[in-house]
């Protein structure tokens, strides 16, 4: 796995096959390769290839040399264990006495069918036992951060195994993250329900704890008895409070610092270095281009819609009406969509009866608009866009539209690229 994000250029060739059935063998180039599918497993539409003639397995990422991720720490739908743990079960029963050598998408190979066996065994193992301990112990009422607590480690012998250690998941945010996945944020205490933002949280806490100067004297006390963990976290209050304080910053990053160090997961480790490096220098902005001119065109009109969806502000959205009626000749499709309560949504494949406006064009001028090959204003001139009707409305939609840091990730709905 790379040590950073590739700045090279982003691009995406779409499949020219699709795998549908739960296992499908495909000869490809000569090759045989048989597509067992699990879905919802490292990713929504995730699969193992199995190589017959060679007798190698590919278990994509089901199963590499760590614990892997069920909740990434960038943001993401959590992941299942229980249906991780059952195709991984599926794929040993099928496979594992088939393999000569395991593969995957990172780390090493691993040779021999009884090592095979034993790695697939105790990776089934290990996602079920963090599945069925973490709802055992919601069943007994604990929450999210109480298990993490109790359930520290996995168990002996399985703890032991390279493939098993917390480098790039780990035992404690994984246990966290199937808590969110079956109870989501509310833990059953009632004080937890509606606490009060984090600014105005510090502000109070420090305030009651004796002000600045005072809560930094007990934390410079708690820092030297090597109470990493609390100076952090009450630290993260004095410094949302006095932002401009020299003395609580580098004392939060000394924490932080202290943390990473000993931290074996790689991704915590750097998330606290980063958050040191932070306080000390300021925060680096980096663009990242996700995008490419073929990424875009593969988008689907849905896709384009629900990322609008996602750009749209509320606020300047507030008490506007309208409706409108979208069709793409190349592609013959057509869609209505209606902006009500701030809230944009749309219907394939009809369209209204009395919009406020149509829109008529072709997918290929939507991806020339979107990759800024075009406008809409030289679009609508040159008649690639013809729009009847209230055409305010079509420019009033645009004009809500927010616009997004290009240094922060953009969240959209599952399934959008």
């Amino acid at each position: 796995m790379g040590k950073g994000t590739s700045f090279g250029t982003v691009t995406l060739i779409a499949p020219t096959d699709v795998i549908t059935g739960p296992v499908q063998t495909m000869r490809i180039d000569g090759v045989d390769i048989e597509f067992q599918l699990t879905p919802g497993t490292e990713a929504p539409a995730e699969m193992n290839l199995y190589f017959p003639q060679l007798r190698v397995l590919c278990a994509a990422e089901n199963a590499t040399h760590t614990l892997h991720n069920l909740l990434t720490l960038r943001g993401a739908l959590v992941r299942d264990p229980k249906a991780w743990a059952f195709y991984l079960g599926q794929t040993l029963q099928r496979y594992g006495w088939r393999s000569d050598i395991l593969i995957a998408q990172h780390h090493w190979p691993t040779w021999g069918r009884e090592r095979i066996v034993e790695m697939l065994s105790d990776q089934r193992d290990m996602y079920e036992w963090l599945n069925d301990q973490t709802l055992r112990l919601i069943n007994r009422g604990y929450t999210s951060l109480e298990i993490a607590d109790r359930l520290k480690s996995l168990p002996e012998p399985l703890a032991r195994k390279w493939y098993a250690r917390d480098y790039y998941g780990s035992v404690n945010q994984n246990v966290r993250a199937i808590y969110q996945r079956y109870m989501g944020f509310y833990d059953g205490n009632p004080a937890n329900l509606d606490p009060l933002p984090p600014l105005d949280t510090a502000r109070r806490t420090i305030a009651w704890m004796g002000g600045v100067d005072a809560v930094l004297t007990k934390l410079r006390a708690a820092y030297a008895a090597g109470d990493y963990r609390w100076v952090a976290q009450i630290g993260n209050e004095l410094v949302f409070v006095a932002p401009e304080n020299v003395a609580a910053r580098r004392l939060q990053a000394n924490a932080l610092e202290q943390l990473g160090y000993q931290s074996e997961n790689a991704t915590w480790r750097n998330i606290y270095l980063t958050g040191a490096q932070e306080l000390r220098l300021g925060r680096s902005k980096v663009s990242i281009t996700t995008a490419s001119p073929d990424m875009v065109r593969t988008l689907t009109i849905p896709d384009f819609f629900d990322y609008t969806a996602v750009r749209l502000d509320g606020d300047k959205a507030a008490g506007k009406t309208f409706t409108l009626n979208w069709s793409f000749a190349d592609i013959n499709q057509r869609y209505a969509m209606t902006l009500r309560n701030s809230a944009l949504t749309y219907q394939s494949d009809v369209l209204h009866a009395r919009p406020s406006a149509s829109i008529k064009l072709t997918k290929a001028v939507l991806d020339r608009i979107s990759l800024h090959e075009t406008t809409m204003a030289q679009a609508l001139r040159d008649g690639s866009i013809q729009i009847s009707g209230d055409a305010t409305a079509v420019s009033s939609l645009f004009g809500m539209l927010d616009t997004f840091d290009p240094t922060f990730s953009i969240v959209t709905p599952p399934g959008t690229p």
